[in-house]
């Protein structure tokens, strides 16, 4: 809520109307840049209204129709004033006088107050979303954990269910991430991708695995001609719930790799929020750029 002068600033301003205006164009250009409606400016004319009389009118009018935005604005046209607008005409002492003991009246310029309240209140709602998104974040975060403990423990469903299950986790965990992404699709040559996911000016298709024994040398393989069929921009990112046979690592690392690896040890450390996803991917961007490592284990983030 706008809030309202009080008697003795609004006769401040009655006495300034005076004092610092001695030609009415001036006064009327100044109303009008406060808002004061022209309709009810010719309510008053100056035939049978003095300056002082018609600023009093104004106020009431306004008082009376709840208008203390305007008011406000009237306000603050004469805090922002140095001296009266026509000094040669006027007493420039007695303006500035009474400019400063209107400035003293109210404390501060009522529209800047207002702005800074409003920006106020803005900031705190906006905190108050942060909050409220960071709580809904952290329940669907845990919701997932769930399901990947739930799928780890399991033993109703065979690898490749759960490898699909552990897809749609995967690609909610992207969501929640906020990251741009697409899930599984077939290209024109009819190849299956996982789907793919973009971060930082880079493509990744996404290969998701569910299998018994670490994955090994042949997937990696497949997938790997997958990607360098495609632009120079599109890497890979393999999630393989059971982790990656050490030979098949260090087959694919260091010779121009484009396959970032994550295990089933890296989505637990996420997925119970001992670490984040972003600064896990980060890491593992960071390794195969600097390193030539495909798999940045996501506990060195952690620690």
């Amino acid at each position: 809520m706008t809030k309202k002068l009080s008697f003795e600033a609004k006769e401040k301003m009655v006495e300034l109307s005076g004092a610092c205006f001695w030609y009415w164009a001036g006064f009327f250009s100044f109303l009008d840049s406060c808002g004061v409606p022209k309709s009810m400016q010719r309510k008053y004319p100056q035939g049978a209204y003095n300056k002082y009389t018609m600023m009093r009118a104004v106020l009431t009018d306004l008082d009376q129709s709840g208008n203390a935005e305007i008011i406000n604005a009237i306000a603050s046209g004469f805090f922002r004033l140095k001296g009266p607008l026509d000094p040669d005409q006027l007493d420039a002492k007695k303006a500035k006088r009474l400019l400063a003991e209107f400035k003293q009246a109210i404390g501060d310029d009522p529209i800047e107050a207002e702005i800074q309240k409003r920006e106020q209140i803005k900031a705190r709602a906006s905190h108050e979303r942060a909050i409220a998104d960071r709580k809904a974040q952290s329940v669907r975060l845990g919701a997932l954990n769930s399901e990947f403990l739930s799928l780890m423990t399991t033993m109703v469903l065979t690898p490749q269910q759960r490898g699909f299950k552990l897809e749609t986790l995967f690609f909610e965990l992207l969501h929640l991430n906020e990251l741009e992404h697409k899930k599984p699709y077939r290209t024109h040559g009819q190849e299956q991708i996982d789907g793919h996911f973009r971060y930082d000016k880079f493509d990744y298709l996404v290969e998701v695995k569910w299998t018994q024994e670490p994955t090994k040398q042949p997937d990696l393989s497949i997938f790997d001609g997958k990607i360098r069929g495609k632009a120079q921009s599109t890497r890979g990112f393999f999630v393989s719930a059971n982790g990656f046979d050490p030979i098949a690592v260090q087959k694919y690392s260091g010779d121009s790799p484009r396959i970032l690896l994550m295990t089933g040890e890296d989505l637990v450390l996420v997925l119970s929020g001992q670490v984040l996803f972003c600064d896990v991917l980060q890491a593992k961007v960071d390794a195969i750029v600097r390193m030539g490592k495909i798999l940045f284990p996501a506990r060195q983030v952690a620690t």
